[in-house]
């Protein structure tokens, strides 16, 4: 991405190796993914990326190593990068190489494959936190549905994939009525019209539906899922798409509602990092990765970023990066 008279201009362009940020971590890309980060960058949203020189975008990388200055990790080893500065103010994954911090690189765990880590990606690794911090704060599968808020959404739909897949009745809220039947297969037992969700202004609803919830908008819907939480309620709070927040004290403090706060940015250290990238490798591993993730072309990236911006994007886009990437 460039900046030219003040304003983004993306493109597709021939560079060296040495053309990129330095590293001592060398690594031939093999997937990447769309994140709304990664389209916020791309069409001049927000002020992700820097804008004193040109910036190769892409958060998410999963590839092999080819060259290592770091005694960590050698060459041949396949290895996931998510997040950072990756693809903002570093130059990051939409190129067949980038050149990283050992600091950031996660060994590819057994279990999945380099496609499968990009399915997974900085949502996944999302969706994976907030499942253990329920779990940490004592909800179970036998208190009562969780709410997904975003469903259809990356994070959301492998939040759905994974609580489902570790007994908990998930209850999608969503703004798509057509994605209904998708949201179902991959685990929801119930979907509920977000305008329908919305319409009880109650600060407490009588006969709470809801143990957990995960949100991934903010906002107003925050409001909405704190009022809708039975007493010792946990809700994780991911989402930003509305940062400001009405609300009362109410559902805090008489039913003594939890909120989790979900950051998987550098506040996530390596062990935590690397345990929670293990767990998606098992027991958090999404089924229906055939129905939630669909690959791209490199050359349809700038075009697919759009839909990101006309709500029609629907679970995760892989990137296929290298072309004869393994995995």
């Amino acid at each position: 991405m460039h900046t030219i008279d003040g304003k983004p201009v993306c493109k597709f362009e021939q560079l060296t190796l040495d053309d990129i940020d330095p590293g001592p971590v060398v690594i031939r890309t093999a997937f990447s993914a769309i994140t709304y980060k990664d389209a916020m960058a791309a069409r001049g949203f927000g002020k992700n990326v820097r804008t004193d020189r040109p910036c190769v975008t892409g958060v998410d990388l999963s590839g092999v190593v080819v060259g290592s200055a770091d005694e960590r990790f050698r060459e041949g080893e396949q290895v996931v990068v998510t997040n950072y500065q990756l693809g903002t103010l570093h130059d990051g994954a939409y190129a067949d190489y980038a050149r990283v911090p050992a600091e950031w690189v996660v060994p590819l765990p057994k279990g999945l494959s380099l496609y499968e880590a990009m399915g997974l990606g900085t949502s996944g690794l999302t969706a994976a936190l907030a499942v253990d911090r329920f779990e940490k704060a004592g909800l179970k599968p036998g208190d009562g549905p969780v709410a997904v808020t975003g469903a259809s959404g990356g994070v959301g739909s492998l939040a759905i994939d994974m609580l489902a897949g570790k007994g908990y009745e998930v209850v999608a809220i969503s703004g798509k009525a057509e994605q209904t039947d998708y949201l179902k297969a991959i685990g929801a037992a119930r979907v509920i019209a977000r305008d329908d969700f919305m319409k009880d202004k109650a600060p407490l609803v009588s006969a709470p539906p809801f143990a957990g919830a995960l949100d991934n908008v903010g906002g107003a819907m925050l409001d909405r899922l704190a009022a809708n939480l039975m007493p010792n309620g946990k809700v994780a709070v991911a989402g930003m798409v509305g940062v400001e927040l009405t609300t009362t004290v109410l559902p805090l403090v008489l039913r003594s509602i939890d909120i989790l706060g979900i950051n998987v940015s550098r506040q996530l250290k390596m062990p935590e990092r690397r345990r929670l990238w293990e767990r998606m490798a098992t027991d958090l591993k999404p089924r229906h990765f055939d129905r939630i993730c669909r690959p791209i072309a490199f050359t349809e990236l700038d075009n697919t970023m759009d839909s990101f911006f006309k709500v029609s994007s629907v679970g995760r886009v892989v990137v296929e990066v290298g072309s004869k990437a393994p995995g």
